[in-house]
C-alpha cells in the first residue's frame, strides 16, 4: 500500500511538472494572427529561411480566413528572414507560393514579402487582390540535409494590407521594407544623404523596432562611415540591445580588428590574415565567379603598384571548395601579385566576423587595429586610401 501511494504521488508530481512546463513553454511562444480575406487557399505556413534554416510552421485555421501561428521564442528572438506561404516547397512541386502584402506610402506602391513579430501577440489583416506569377524562377529546398535548387513558377498571392496606426512589425515594414539597404524598387534618384536622413527619422519614430535593428545589423557595410551607423543606432531603445543584432552593431562600432587564420592559396598551411600590424592592411573579399570583383582588378593593381611599401593587400576568396581551382587559375591568369587566402572551410563564419554581405568588399585595417569599410572603386574612398598611405 505504501509503495502504491508513492507511485501515485510520483505520477501526480510528474503530471503537474509537465503541465507547468507546458504553460511555461506557451508563455515563451509568440503568436501571429493572420486574417487574409477571400484567400484562395486553405493552408498557411510561416517559412523561416534565416541562414541555413529551412523551417515551416503550420498555421492553425481558427476562422474562415484567419490563421493562428505559434512561433517558438528560439525562432522569434533571432530570425532574419521569414515569410508566409500557402504550401510547403518540395521536390514534387514545380512552383512555390508566397504571400505578399501591398500598400502605399506617400502615394507610392510598397510590396512587403517578408514579415516578422515584435510583441508576444502580432496581427496582420489584408484583403485578397490576385495572383502575380513569375515563371522559370529558381527556388531552394532542402532534400535531407542538402540544399537543392529547382526551376519553377513563383506564385505571389497578393493582398492589400489593412494598416493600423501602431508600432507593429508589419506597420514599420510598410514605411520602408528595404530599411538600411540604400535601395528602392522605383529607380528613384535618391542620394545617400537623403536615405540616411530617412533612416535616422524612422529609427527615431520606432525606437523599439526589432525589424529596424535587425536590418541595420545586416547592412553595416552599406554606410559610408561608422559615424553614420551610430547616428541611426543611437535612436534605438534598450528593448533589443541584448540581441545578437545589437551586439553585432556594437562590435562593428567599437571593437578593433579580430585576426584569424586561413589557408593560403596552395592549401599547404594556415596564415594570419594580418601579418604585419605596422602597416595599413587592405583586405579584399572576392570570388572567382564574381564579375564586379574581376572588373575591380585593374584598380587594385594600380593601388598595389603605388602603395605597396605602406600597404599590405590580401585577397580573401569566398569561393566554395569546388570552385577554389578556378580562383587559383584566376590568380595566375591575371598575374595578381598580392597575397590570397581561402575561406571555403567557414565562409559564413568569415562573412559574419567581418560584416560581409556582398562582394567585392574591402576592409582597411589601420596600424592601431581600427577598421573601415572602403570601396576602392569610388573616387572619395580611393583618394582617402592614397592620402592615408602618404601618396
Amino acid at each position: 500500500m505504501k509503495r502504491l501511494f508513492l507511485l501515485l504521488s510520483l505520477s501526480i508530481w510528474i503530471f503537474i511538472s509537465c503541465q507547468k512546463q507546458a504553460q511555461l513553454n506557451e508563455l515563451n511562444n509568440y503568436k501571429l494572427f493572420v486574417t487574409l480575406e477571400n484567400a484562395p487557399f486553405d493552408s498557411l505556413y510561416l517559412y523561416d529561411y534565416t541562414g541555413d534554416r529551412d523551417i515551416y510552421i503550420a498555421g492553425k485555421k481558427t476562422q474562415k480566413f484567419t490563421w493562428e501561428i505559434t512561433i517558438p521564442d528560439s525562432i522569434a528572438l533571432d530570425y532574419e528572414a521569414i515569410s508566409l506561404e500557402s504550401f510547403k516547397r518540395n521536390l514534387f512541386n514545380d512552383s512555390y507560393s508566397t504571400v505578399r502584402f501591398i500598400t502605399e506610402n506617400n502615394g507610392k506602391k510598397v510590396i512587403i514579402a517578408n514579415i516578422g513579430v515584435e510583441e508576444k501577440e502580432n496581427y496582420i489583416h489584408a484583403i485578397y487582390i490576385g495572383k502575380t506569377i513569375f515563371s522559370n524562377e529558381y527556388f531552394s529546398i532542402k532534400i535531407g540535409n542538402q540544399d537543392s535548387t529547382l526551376l519553377g513558377d513563383n506564385i505571389c498571392e497578393d493582398f492589400k494590407l489593412i494598416l493600423k496606426n501602431d508600432s507593429s512589425d508589419i506597420t514599420i515594414r510598410a514605411q520602408d521594407p528595404f530599411f538600411s539597404w540604400f535601395i528602392n524598387l522605383d529607380n528613384e534618384n535618391i542620394s545617400y544623404d537623403e536615405y540616411l536622413a530617412r533612416y535616422i527619422e524612422l529609427s527615431k519614430r520606432y525606437p523599439d523596432s526589432r525589424f529596424l535593428m535587425c536590418n541595420l545589423s545586416k547592412t553595416l557595410n552599406r554606410y559610408k562611415s561608422k559615424k553614420d551607423v551610430q547616428a541611426v543606432y543611437n535612436n534605438f531603445s534598450n528593448k533589443h540591445k541584448n540581441t545578437h543584432w545589437a551586439k553585432n552593431i556594437e562590435r562593428f562600432l567599437y571593437n578593433k580588428f579580430q585576426n584569424t587564420s586561413l589557408l593560403i592559396l596552395d592549401k599547404s598551411r594556415y596564415e594570419d590574415i594580418v601579418q604585419d600590424t605596422s602597416k595599413y592592411n587592405l583586405l579584399i573579399f572576392t570570388a572567382s565567379w564574381c564579375r564586379p570583383c574581376l572588373d575591380e582588378i585593374p584598380v587594385l593593381k594600380e593601388i598595389n603598384n603605388v602603395l605597396n611599401k605602406k600597404l599590405n593587400m590580401t585577397y580573401i576568396s569566398l569561393d566554395e571548395e569546388n570552385t577554389v581551382e578556378s580562383f587559383q587559375n584566376l590568380m595566375q591568369k591575371k598575374d595578381i601579385q598580392w597575397r590570397a587566402l581561402l575561406a571555403f572551410n567557414d565562409i559564413q563564419g568569415i562573412e559574419k566576423k567581418y560584416f560581409i554581405n556582398g562582394i567585392p568588399q574591402c576592409i582597411l585595417i589601420y596600424p592601431n587595429g581600427n577598421m573601415d569599410m572602403i570601396d576602392v572603386r569610388k573616387k572619395e574612398d580611393n583618394e582617402k586610401l592614397y592620402s592615408l598611405c602618404g601618396k
